[in-house]
């Protein structure tokens, strides 16, 4: 019996790796693996987020017209498609047409979520995805008071949707791989250690942690949903040195109690211990 002819992508990822390889001066192939943030629309207006901040004039754009289309033709040469970017891939006007089209080509694909949209037919689609499926759900609280005050969203309706959907993805047959992520602040730091217990409760893989971005030249102080304003300076990891560590410290330790995986930033103090 002759063997299945290669699909498209996975005849460009050979090809890929062998100009790679040879060192090749000129290339016929697409990247394999692919990310793309089609846009910076989001339904959320995170108090940390940079787009977001009170005084921003950065637009609220998409890709469309040529440009998409030209993208939307890499998708039967990729092996692998994250749709990540400052934004909600899920109330995209196209999100069904999309993964309908990365389905298609058995493409593995990779979310980033805010989790606050969890209809039957987003759960459906997610669930009879056919190829390797990698969803995480960015967060940045445990708590209902630090999640209203940083997202202004309903947390017991977050945990909801993330409930769904992890229970949709037990009846995958696919591989299926689940995070949170957590940026951290200074007043969410107390709460590191708790989001790794946390996403065991939820059945979640992992957690994925990230400090706070210290841009150069931007303060901005925002009201919060809940508890007063943002002061996005004073919320710099560097200033709350020794609450952080700490903190590393106990999601270590979560880790440990749960046997979930974590990725954590680098301490400040070289000599701190969990």
């Amino acid at each position: 019996m002759d063997p299945a002819p290669l699909r498209e992508n996975q005849l460009n990822r050979y090809q890929a790796m062998r100009e790679f390889a040879l060192g090749a001066a000129e290339l016929h192939t697409t990247p394999p693996s692919l990310q793309i943030a089609r846009t910076n629309r989001c339904n959320f207006r995170c108090a940390y987020c940079i787009d977001h901040r009170e005084g921003s004039t950065v637009p609220r754009t998409v890709l469309d017209g040529g440009i998409w289309d030209g993208l939307l033709r890499l998708i039967p040469k990729s092996t692998s498609m994250a749709f990540h970017g400052i934004s909600e891939f899920l109330i995209d006007k196209e999100f069904f047409d999309i993964v309908e089209r990365c389905a298609a080509a058995g493409v593995e694909l990779s979310i980033n979520t805010n989790g606050s949209v969890c209809t039957p037919r987003h759960v459906e689609a997610f669930t009879r995805y056919p190829a390797p499926l990698y969803v995480n759900f960015s967060i940045d609280a445990a708590s209902e008071a630090t999640y209203r005050r940083i997202r202004g969203w309903d947390f017991e309706r977050l945990l909801r949707n993330i409930e769904t959907y992890v229970a949709a993805f037990a009846t995958r047959t696919a591989p299926t791989k689940t995070t949170l992520s957590y940026v951290i602040f200074a007043s969410n730091v107390h709460e590191t250690g708790e989001v790794v217990r946390l996403a065991a409760k939820l059945r979640i893989g992992g957690v994925k942690f990230y400090r706070l971005h210290e841009y150069e030249g931007l303060d901005w102080v925002v009201p919060t949903g809940f508890g007063g304003d943002f002061d996005y300076r004073a919320e710099h990891t560097s200033k709350c040195q020794s609450a952080f560590d700490a903190a590393i410290d106990d999601a270590e330790r979560a880790a440990r109690e749960t046997g979930l995986s974590v990725e954590l930033p680098a301490r400040f103090s070289a000599g701190a211990t969990s």
